[in-house]
């Protein structure tokens, strides 16, 4: 199964809880190469360093060996829109100011404490934010065009990571054919979730 196949299925099984950003993105299809202006080197720095602390590197890999920065550059690039591109670009702007503020130094280079607080300080704003009330959907009022950077960044790293060959097959288990159906299969047996 390719990525968008797969990316396209999770979709499906999130129930559409997915920005309408990417969303686009897996229902429009490949904009081409040459599409896309690249990030600047020292912000892809940041969104590398923002994606190692979400999903480090453990006994698994983590988001950076995944490729997910690209895939954030991708979609940020690609398929935000002004005001989601602006809150993203913004963010990691704020990560480095929030750095540089409590020890003079970029956010990339601060190392992981302090990385972890910029963080934690952007989910906390994140948190407080509320939406536009839910349109009949549970999740739609979680992302929109406003949702803050923090969730536009854990959305991109999460989805990224696990649609990645990586993801799907080191940290996921991974059976491409099961050949049976147990609808009572414990858990515990395997300690970890399937992908598709």
């Amino acid at each position: 199964m390719q990525r968008r196949e797969l990316l396209r299925l999770s979709l499906t099984l999130l129930g559409g809880a997915a920005s309408a950003s990417v969303s686009r993105a897996l229902l429009a299809g490949d904009p081409g190469p040459g599409a896309s202006t690249p990030l600047p080197a020292d912000v892809m720095r940041s969104i590398a360093a923002a994606s190692d602390q979400v999903i480090p590197r453990t006994d698994t890999p983590g988001a950076v060996d995944a490729n997910v920065p690209q895939f954030i550059e991708r979609i940020v690039v690609d398929w935000y829109d002004d005001a989601e591109r602006r809150i993203f670009l913004d963010g990691i702007k704020e990560l480095d100011r929030f750095c540089r503020e409590r020890r003079a130094v970029g956010f990339v280079d601060a190392g992981a404490a302090l990385q972890t607080e910029a963080l934690a300080t952007a989910e906390a704003e994140a948190s407080a934010y509320e939406g536009p009330p839910s349109a009949g959907h549970p999740m739609a009022s979680v992302y929109d065009a406003h949702t803050p950077f923090f969730t536009k960044l854990k959305e991109l790293v999460v989805l990224g990571y696990y649609t990645s060959e990586v993801g799907a097959r080191q940290e996921l288990a991974y059976l491409p054919m099961p050949m049976q159906y147990d609808g009572d299969f414990d858990f515990a047996e395997v300690g970890r979730h399937w992908s598709y």
